[in-house]
């Protein structure tokens, strides 16, 4: 898939950059640990629901990392026990790079914002890697989850994306639209024949400027501190 290629170039860059630990947050079934090369000293933690957790620990048991992998089963809503963990990790870590693969969309403003604030705290965070969605992408995807997806609505809708999080602190070094690292990569993303048609009509009658923002609908973000 183009978000992963995408991520897995922020954390190799993040590493040459000196990063040591990574912490995903809402980690789910993410299997970078054992599927990149990565140093056998790297500290990569990852974080989420106990049941999650579980379910990782039981099927791949006998798999082995290429890296020092820890698992922590911890419900992220839960500020004081997220900050203590922060806060443990911070002290432990060189430099780190957090990682919110599609966390952030489900989460309200305010929890976002926290969040952002919560992570600026932790001084030796070096760069955030996290979701992006233009607000068209958002008004489209709310008529589909509408739809086909009613309990798992997306809750993230700031009027300005990249002020929210400047405002709390962070601005972003690297934008990667989904869209722009496809063409490049000769990888069309796969969608359904109804999708690629009304996108085709859209694009055939768009002005330069709309089909500038039709190319920037969704992408992911390299975070630094300000």
């Amino acid at each position: 898939m183009i978000r992963s290629v995408i991520i897995d170039d922020y954390i190799r860059q993040a590493v040459a950059a000196g990063v040591d630990t990574i912490l995903n947050l809402g980690a789910g079934l993410d299997t970078r640990p054992y599927r990149i090369e990565l140093p056998s000293s790297l500290r990569w933690i990852e974080v989420d629901f106990p049941h999650m957790i579980e379910l990782k620990e039981t099927r791949q048991a006998d798999e082995k990392p290429g890296c020092r992998l820890e698992r922590i089963k911890l419900d992220l809503t839960d500020r004081a026990l997220r900050r203590r963990l922060f806060s443990n990790v911070n002290a432990r870590a060189g430099k780190i790079l957090v990682l919110t693969e599609g966390v952030i969309p489900y989460l309200t403003n305010e929890d976002v914002a926290e969040l952002a604030d919560d992570l600026r705290q932790a001084k030796k965070i070096g760069f955030w890697i996290t979701d992006y969605f233009s607000p068209e992408a958002i008004r489209y995807g709310e008529k589909m989850r509408a739809r086909f997806m009613r309990n798992a609505p997306f809750r993230f809708n700031p009027k300005d994306w990249f002020s929210l999080f400047g405002e709390h602190g962070w601005r972003a070094s690297e934008i990667r639209y989904i869209a722009e690292e496809a063409n490049r990569l000769g990888r069309p993303i796969p969608l359904p024949f109804f999708v690629l048609a009304w996108i085709g009509l859209k694009t055939l009658f768009a002005s330069r400027a709309r089909r500038d923002r039709m190319r920037k609908f969704a992408a992911y973000v390299l975070l630094v501190p300000e």
